[in-house]
């Protein structure tokens, strides 16, 4: 079988490994064509499929032979099987919507949506919800017919009952933007942005710290996939692969981020990840302190917690997405960016150990004594579990730990 992708720039795409790993063969190539030889190529090609992205979505319908009713519906193809000289369209970001909210328990049916944006994107998510029975409102920053701005979304705010963000807003590197201001929802259930860099967008980040369900744009582009694999093996696909997909292609750019107390053990957990994965090891404190040349507890001294605090800020802005072990200093979480910025490409993890099994350590500004190290416990605890995606507890053995978190990425110690 000989497939691939079709698109002008293509640049980096997920698609060959995503694909190479459904289909257990490489088979999938990218081509990247100017649009002057778009008809020529599919006169001509010789590929069984292949799989369109942009900008070539809406014009590749011009020369199929076929298209599926919900792909004209939608006005859009993302997927072409060629069979017997037949070129046929499907549009798989539309299933893709479909199982991504499924699978996380978002409810659609009988609920109101506010989705923002009007392109490609927002039309295989409009005949999704009309699938499931969800009415929604397409938003833009300009009034035109069947749509409103974002003053009258948020003049009617109280009547959503989800938020669907299908802009590029939030998308790396702008990873800073965010497209709505949650705060003015009182009903929100759920938020879906259908971004895929970075992985979790500020949008979603928010809508997490809120309590929302949240799902994102890298599950919908692996879901859209499979469904595609199904057209071009003209076969069901078994969906349980789509978490290992997951696991397996983010394992060289998902970091694991460790947050937790003071002598938590978050040190020692985050060096036994990284020899057990080959991972690269990221100790914030150890590198302010190179960058520093001195130790911590004497940039306290002499210039100030604010000073220690806005070096760790510039440094959680600096983590990039290149699947490390990150071992954070105990109170990165007294500032929301930067857990913002270390959760848009991490899964965050609290090492959580029990306070008698904590000790003050002179080389610890802020808990040198056993009463500051309960005070800070009793003030940061919160927020550990707030900004964490998983707790694991650290009572144990350092082994156990370990164990715990690389199941939960779909990894062996």
């Amino acid at each position: 079988m000989k497939l691939g992708l079709i698109g002008y720039p293509l640049g980096h795409s997920w698609s060959p490994a995503i694909h190479r790993f459904f289909l257990k063969e490489d088979c999938y190539k990218k081509y990247e064509l100017k649009e002057e030889d778009l008809e020529s190529f599919l006169r001509d090609t010789d590929l069984d499929g292949f799989n369109v992205t942009i900008p070539y979505k809406q014009k590749v319908m011009l020369y199929l032979d076929e298209i599926d009713e919900v792909a004209k519906e939608i006005g859009a193809v993302n997927t072409v099987v060629k069979k017997d000289g037949i070129l046929k369209g499907y549009n798989t970001d539309y299933t893709g919507f479909l199982t991504m909210l499924k699978s996380n328990g978002i409810e659609a049916a009988g609920k109101h949506f506010a989705l923002l944006g009007d392109g490609g994107a927002s039309l295989a998510v409009q005949a999704a919800l009309k699938t499931l029975g969800a009415s929604f409102d397409i938003v833009k920053r300009r009034k035109k017919e069947g749509v409103i701005t974002f003053e009258e979304m948020y003049e009617n705010a109280a009547a959503y009952d989800g938020l669907i963000n299908a802009t590029p807003v939030g998308m790396s590197p702008a990873k800073k933007d965010t497209p709505a201001d949650l705060s003015k929802f009182p009903s929100l259930e759920s938020v879906v942005d259908v971004v895929a860099n970075p992985l979790r967008t500020r949008l979603l980040f928010e809508a997490g710290l809120l309590g929302l369900k949240t799902c994102g744009g890298f599950e919908m582009l692996v879901r859209q996939a499979l469904a595609a694999d199904e057209y071009f093996l003209g076969k069901p696909m078994d969906e349980s692969m789509v978490q290992p997909c997951m696991n397996a292609l983010l394992k060289d750019r998902r970091n694991i981020v460790l947050i937790g107390m003071p002598t938590s053990g978050k040190s020692a957990i985050a060096r036994r990840i990284s020899k057990a994965t080959d991972r690269k090891l990221i100790e914030m404190d150890q590198i302010i302190e190179e960058r520093l040349g001195t130790s911590i507890r004497e940039c306290f001294e002499t210039r100030g917690e604010a000073y220690f605090r806005g070096l760790e800020s510039e440094l959680a802005e600096e983590i990039g997405a290149e699947g490390a072990v990150v071992s954070c200093g105990g109170g990165v979480v007294k500032k929301e960016d930067n857990m913002r910025a270390l959760s848009a490409d991490g899964l965050v993890f609290w090492i959580d150990r029990d306070i008698d099994n904590l000790f003050a350590s002179g080389d610890r500004p802020l808990s040198s004594r056993r009463a500051d190290l309960e005070r800070l416990f009793e003030e940061r605890h919160a927020l550990y579990e707030a900004y964490s995606d998983f707790r694991i507890d650290n009572n144990g053995t350092l082994n156990e730990a370990v164990s715990a978190i690389l199941e939960t990425i779909g990894e062996k110690a």
